[in-house]
């Protein structure tokens, strides 16, 4: 019993020597056809990255998820897998290609396992931040490249995996009163100050207008809204038109009247963003005699017609 024990023992030790030898003397066009142990390697990101990503927000740490395997496919493969279970291997990592409007960061370029006969699954940190330039809702991606450098005679790996996300919309606008912000006029008289709009977003922008505190007496209208085309530097003009009291008398009022600007994404006006302010300040100073127009100019009339009258007579 004991001599057929040493037998076998002396049969496997001289059977992995002569696989060993094997594997070290065959032709690399040969061995393909015996052996077929090949590294692979997935990439991916979970659900993270269906919500879009804030223009200008706080940087995204999204986790990638690295699977690691080797394939065992051909004759002898299993067998010489067994020789290299356990042995290191380092998955490198690369961000190849990504948008201009987007900056991509590894935490790791290299995150390391070892030769297992079942699959691993590791994990990384990808950070994502995307600018003001990011279409609103458009095709983002990050192109990755992984690679594995080959094991003995497990062969290495190489491949670029594409993962793709989405920027939200940024609803940011920037307003100016280009003929100042405060005006003095008569009670009889009206005044009009320009707004200017500026789009400073990542897509067509429409602006709603609103006047939040009308004086009593007082009139103020605005235009109700204004659609901006996307881009930083496209801008449009609303008007906004203020008449004071004209009760008669003497006037001296001031008056500060705020109007509020609402922006949503003109595709889908649901999309709002946050509101802004501009104030502006009317003084009042002057008489005002409403009526007495029409009484001046019956008077001047009857002037007229009496002087007519007077030079027929003569």
């Amino acid at each position: 019993m004991t001599k057929r024990f040493r037998t076998m023992k002396s049969s496997i030790v001289m059977g992995v020597l002569l696989v060993s030898v094997f594997a070290a003397i065959i032709p690399t066009s040969s061995a393909g056809l015996i052996l077929n142990l090949s590294s692979y390697v997935d990439v991916g990101w979970g659900n993270e990255t269906l919500k879009p990503l804030v223009p200008l927000g706080e940087a995204q740490q999204l986790t990638l998820n690295v699977r690691y395997g080797v394939t065992k496919g051909a004759f002898l493969s299993q067998a010489f897998f067994t020789l290299y279970q356990g042995r290191q291997v380092n998955i490198k990592l690369e961000v190849t290609e990504k948008p201009d409007w987007c900056t991509a960061t590894l935490k790791s370029d290299t995150i390391t396992t070892s030769v297992s006969s079942i699959e691993t699954t590791l994990s990384t940190t990808l950070t994502l931040r995307v600018d003001e330039s990011a279409p609103a809702f458009g095709a983002g991606y990050v192109m990755i490249k992984a690679s594995v450098s080959k094991i003995g005679a497990i062969d290495g790996y190489n491949q670029v995996f594409t993962l793709e996300f989405s920027p939200a919309y940024l609803p940011m606008i920037n307003a100016q009163l280009p003929e100042g912000n405060s005006k003095s006029i008569g009670p009889m008289d009206t005044a009009v100050f320009p707004i200017t709009v500026e789009n400073m977003g990542n897509a067509r922008t429409t602006v709603f207008f609103k006047i939040d505190n009308v004086p009593e007496d007082w009139i103020a209208v605005v235009t109700d809204d204004i659609t901006l085309d996307e881009g930083k530097g496209s801008t449009g003009t609303v008007y906004l038109t203020i008449k004071p009291p004209k009760g008669f008398g003497y006037h001296n009022d001031d008056r500060s009247i705020i109007v509020t600007m609402t922006p949503a994404r003109a595709e889908d006006l649901r999309n709002l963003g946050e509101s802004k302010t501009v104030t502006v300040i009317i003084e009042s100073r002057g008489f005002s005699t409403p009526g007495f127009e029409s009484l001046l100019f019956i008077g001047a009339l009857l002037a007229v017609v009496l002087i007519l009258k007077l030079k027929k007579k003569k």
